[in-house]
């Protein structure tokens, strides 16, 4: 690859050692443009938890939706990475971005406009609906984004680009709740004759966000090669991907990790909306400032694991932070005061994205760029493909018993997971270092 390709900007050496990923033009193109556009995905995010809860006051059908978001990605996933292996990955990305923005403006257009009766025209299966197109288009777009963020930087500041991926997401976890939450209070107050009019104006938002990360995308050198397609070649084929899995076990320790967390661990957030009315008796703003102080602490983990320059110890730091957001989730539990309640959710957060950063980064960094896209949709199906699943477990839990034994039940099975990832981590270390990516990996990082 050519040093255009390869070497950082030259024009921003006051790029702090933290953020160095940000020296490469596509990548800094990429990462503001996501900023905005995933602030709005979780106003919507926000927003929509919030609506069905109101609609329906049930806590199944908030991991119903969850569920209807995110299976697709299992049943389309190994698609998704076949097309990221075999088209470009720029191209892939930016059509999956405008999909994302119609389905945020159909949610939009059902939630703002009046039907007959004068109630919008919104309905809980309109909603499920258009979360199974939305996940449906997610199962393309993850394999294609996570394999496009590595050919944007060159190989030496792939952990630095995926950490601060992370944070970016965070980040947008932030502001992005706190903004839904205000913005649902506020237009309760001055549009009381209009029902919902403050979720219609979060999706409204969102679809409009998107407009940054497709102008950002359209602004790339497209006629670099890292843009262009990894195939065809010829392991463009599922049978090949599986057969380089079955000759990786650190890959596939790592991917049983990330589906095990996704369904025990990760489904505490569909439960946020019902600990802030039922638990904490509290409205939309609560609800904001409890994913906002899980979007704080996880913007802290991400900070942490940007300073790592090495791929070495992730495996320690997968197992530690598992089993302290399995702790924390437990102790969280047990409370009903607000503030004690956001700063356990806060560390919760900070746990949780260092487990999943270590994890990514390691696979991301121990994988063929021949089978990155198929790879990569294996892990998205074993992460966002077991969330479903969780989401109706841990829905359904508490539907039947309480919020706070659903929670129990979500740290005690992430501190089961982290004791048997450690348990085999000797294998899965002794694995990965005799697998030629690693190799590489260190002759790299010798002659850097």
């Amino acid at each position: 690859m050519s040093a255009k390709q390869e070497e950082p900007d030259q024009a921003l050496p006051w790029v702090p050692n933290t953020l160095r990923a940000l020296r490469h033009r596509n990548y800094r193109l990429l990462i503001f443009g996501q900023l905005i556009s995933l602030t709005g995905s979780w106003m919507q995010s926000t927003a929509q938890g919030w609506l069905v809860y109101q609609l329906t006051d049930s806590k199944f059908l908030l991991g119903l939706v969850g569920f209807a978001s995110q299976v697709p990605v299992l049943a389309l996933g190994v698609l998704g990475g076949v097309v990221a292996d075999a088209m470009s990955r720029h191209r892939t990305v930016l059509i999956t971005q405008i999909l994302l923005m119609v389905q945020a403006l159909l949610l939009a257009v059902l939630t703002l406009v009046p039907g007959p009766d004068g109630r919008p025209l919104i309905q809980v299966w309109h909603i499920i609906l258009l979360a199974v197109f939305a996940g449906s288009v997610q199962a393309f777009d993850m394999p294609a984004r996570q394999a496009f963020l590595v050919q944007v930087v060159p190989k030496y500041d792939i952990n630095n680009a995926i950490a601060l991926n992370s944070l970016t997401f965070n980040a947008a976890r932030v502001f992005g709740p706190a903004l839904a939450g205000m913005l649902i209070a506020i237009m309760q107050g001055l549009a009381r004759t209009r029902q919902n009019f403050g979720e219609g104006m979060c999706f409204l938002i969102n679809a409009l966000s998107f407009v940054a990360v497709i102008v950002q995308l359209m602004r790339m050198d497209a006629s670099a090669k890292q843009l262009r397609p990894v195939g065809p070649t010829t392991e463009a084929d599922l049978a090949s991907a599986l057969h380089y899995l079955r000759h990786r076990l650190h890959l596939r320790a790592l991917m049983y990790h990330a589906g095990a967390v996704a369904l025990l661990g990760l489904p505490y957030l569909v439960l946020l909306p019902a600990v802030a009315k039922d638990t904490l008796g509290g409205d939309s703003r609560m609800l904001g400032w409890l994913t906002t102080s899980v979007g704080v602490g996880a913007m802290t983990g991400g900070v942490l694991m940007a300073r790592r320059k090495h791929i070495q110890g992730l495996g320690k730091v997968i197992a530690g932070a598992t089993a302290a957001f399995g702790l924390t989730v437990i102790v969280v539990a047990q409370t009903s005061t607000p503030w004690l309640a956001c700063v356990g959710f806060g560390i919760a957060g900070l746990c949780m994205v260092s487990a999943m950063i270590s994890s990514q980064t390691l696979v991301q960094s121990l994988v063929s760029e021949n089978y990155r896209g198929r790879v990569m949709s294996f892990y998205s199906m074993m992460t966002i493909g077991m969330m479903p699943f969780g989401s109706l477990l841990v829905g359904g839990f508490a539907e039947h018993f309480n919020v706070q034994k659903a929670l129990m039940l979500s740290g005690i099975g992430c501190i089961g997971i982290a004791a048997a990832f450690a348990w085999y981590l000797p294998a899965i270390r002794a694995a990965a270092r005799s697998s030629p990516e690693y190799s590489s990996i260190s002759s790299g990082a010798k002659q850097k």
